[in-house]
C-alpha cells in the first residue's frame, strides 16, 4: 500500500515538474530579429529567457541553426546564418552559447547547447540569420563613371547589406535580354565589361537569387543605374594635289581650280553607319555610307565659296536608337588664287580698258556731229534785214550788187531745202 502511494506520489511530482519544465520552454523559446539593417526575416538572433532579451554567441553557429531559428520565426528557409556581430553588437545578457542544430528542431532551445548564460564570449561575436522569407534589396553602383565611351573599361557592383552564403547576384538590362550572373558567399559581386558596346547603352538592375533543393528565393529588383555610351570622335583628312595630306586641326591651302577631297574615318570595329560632313559650322551638306570605316567626299574644282572649316559626325542606327558621335577635329580649307587665274583677270583687266577708251572716243565723235547749226529762216531773215537796210536812191550797180548777194543766198538756202520768196 506504502510502495502504491509512493509510486502515485513520484508520478504527482515528475507531471508537475515535467509540467515546470514545459511552461518553462514555452517562454524560452521566444525569439526576434533585431539590429541595425535588420527586417522581419533577418537579423541579430535574440532569446527571450526569464523575461529578458539576450544574444546567441556564434561558436559553432551555422547554417543548421539559422534553419531552424527561420522556421520558427515563419521566414522560410535560411539563406546565411552571419557571424561577428554583422548586425551590431547586443547589449545585456548573452542567453547561448555553441549552439548545435540538427536542423529539424522545432525551437533553437530544443538544440543542444551548453546552457543558459554560460559562454565565453562577448557582443562582438553576436549570430544572426538572414531567411528567405526577406531577401535585401540590393544596391548598384558604377565605377569609374556612368557616362562612358564606346570600347572604354567600366566595372558594375550589385551589393547586399547583408552578409549571404552560396547565392547568385544578377546583373541585367530593364530593355532587353541582356544578363550576367556571379556567384558570391560575400555581400557584394562586381561585373567587369571590358569594353562597352552600344548593346550596353541603357538602364541596369541588380538582383539576388539564392536556391535551396528545388525552390529559387530571388530579392527584390536594385534601382537603376544609367549607362550612357558615346561612339569614338572620327578623323577627318584633306587631300589635294598641290598639298598632299592634311590632318585636323590644321589650316589647308587649296589652290583655285584644283581637285581635293575630304575622307572621314573611324575606329574599324565601330558597327556600320553613315558619315555625315559638315562645313562651317551650317547644316550637314553631304551624307555617305561608311566603307571599310571611311567615306571620302569629293570636289572636282575648288572655288572660293569652298573656303571655310569642315569636319565629320559619324552616325549609326540601332533598333529605335540613333547614336551620333562627337565631331572630328576640323580642319579649315584656304582657297588660294592661280597663276592661270591672275593671267585671266590681267586679260579682263586690259580688255576693260579698251573698251572704255573705245567709248570715250565714240561719245566725242558724236559731240561733234551734233554740234547745234543756223536755221534756214534765220540766214533769211539776215538777208532781208540786209535788204530793206539799202537805200532804194542808190544806182544801178548798187542794185545789182544787192540782187547777186540775194542769189547767193539763196543758193546756200536751197542747199538746206529751204525755199525763199521770189523778189521782185
Amino acid at each position: 500500500m506504502w510502495n502504491r502511494q509512493e509510486a502515485n506520489h513520484q508520478f504527482f511530482t515528475g507531471f508537475i515538474f515535467s509540467l515546470i519544465l514545459t511552461s518553462s520552454s514555452f517562454a524560452v523559446d521566444q525569439l526576434r530579429l533585431a539590429g541595425p539593417g535588420s527586417t522581419q526575416c533577418s537579423g541579430r538572433v535574440e532569446v527571450h529567457h526569464n523575461n529578458t532579451w539576450g544574444t546567441v554567441c556564434d561558436d559553432s553557429w551555422g547554417k543548421d541553426d539559422a534553419e531552424v531559428v527561420c522556421r520558427q520565426l515563419g521566414c522560410g528557409t535560411a539563406l546565411s546564418a552571419p557571424s561577428s556581430a554583422h548586425f551590431g553588437n547586443g547589449n545585456g545578457t548573452i542567453w547561448l552559447d555553441n549552439v548545435n542544430c540538427l536542423g529539424n528542431e522545432s525551437s533553437l532551445t530544443s538544440c543542444q547547447h551548453q546552457g543558459y548564460e554560460i559562454h565565453n564570449c562577448d557582443h562582438s561575436e553576436d549570430a544572426g540569420v538572414v531567411c528567405s522569407g526577406s531577401l535585401p534589396k540590393p544596391t548598384i553602383f558604377v565605377s569609374p563613371v556612368a557616362e562612358l565611351t564606346w570600347g572604354q573599361q567600366v566595372s558594375i557592383t550589385c551589393a547586399s547589406a547583408i552578409q549571404l552564403l552560396d547565392g547568385t547576384f544578377i546583373l541585367q538590362k530593364t530593355s532587353d535580354p541582356f544578363r550576367m550572373s556571379q556567384s558570391s558567399g560575400s555581400t557584394s559581386a562586381t561585373f567587369r565589361i571590358p569594353k562597352v558596346t552600344l548593346d550596353h547603352h541603357g538602364e541596369f538592375q541588380c538582383q539576388y537569387e539564392k536556391r535551396i533543393s528545388s525552390q529559387t528565393f530571388t530579392s527584390v529588383l536594385s534601382d537603376s543605374v544609367n549607362l550612357t555610351v558615346h561612339l569614338l570622335r572620327p578623323y577627318i583628312s584633306l587631300t589635294s594635289p598641290n598639298v598632299g595630306v592634311v590632318w585636323g586641326p590644321e589650316e589647308a591651302e587649296v589652290t583655285w581650280g584644283d581637285r581635293f577631297s575630304f575622307t572621314c574615318s573611324i575606329n574599324p570595329n565601330h558597327p556600320q553607319g553613315k558619315f555625315s560632313l559638315i562645313f562651317s559650322g551650317s547644316n550637314i551638306t553631304e551624307t555617305k555610307p561608311a566603307v571599310n570605316s571611311s567615306a571620302s567626299f569629293n570636289f572636282p574644282t575648288a572655288a572660293f565659296e569652298h573656303q571655310g572649316n569642315y569636319s565629320c559626325v559619324y552616325v549609326v542606327l540601332q533598333s529605335t536608337r540613333r547614336f551620333s558621335s562627337a565631331k572630328a577635329v576640323p580642319i579649315r580649307l584656304v582657297i588660294k588664287g592661280s597663276s592661270q587665274m591672275l593671267l585671266y583677270s590681267l586679260s579682263g583687266g586690259i580688255l576693260l580698258l579698251v573698251l572704255l577708251v573705245f567709248l570715250g572716243v565714240c561719245l566725242a565723235c558724236r559731240r561733234r556731229h551734233c554740234t547745234k547749226q543756223p536755221r534756214a529762216s534765220d540766214q533769211n531773215q539776215m538777208a532781208a534785214q540786209q535788204f530793206n537796210t539799202q537805200d532804194h536812191e542808190n544806182d544801178l550797180d548798187d542794185y545789182e550788187n544787192v540782187d547777186i548777194m540775194l542769189s547767193t543766198k539763196k543758193l546756200e538756202v536751197d542747199k538746206q531745202s529751204i525755199c525763199t520768196p521770189a523778189m521782185d
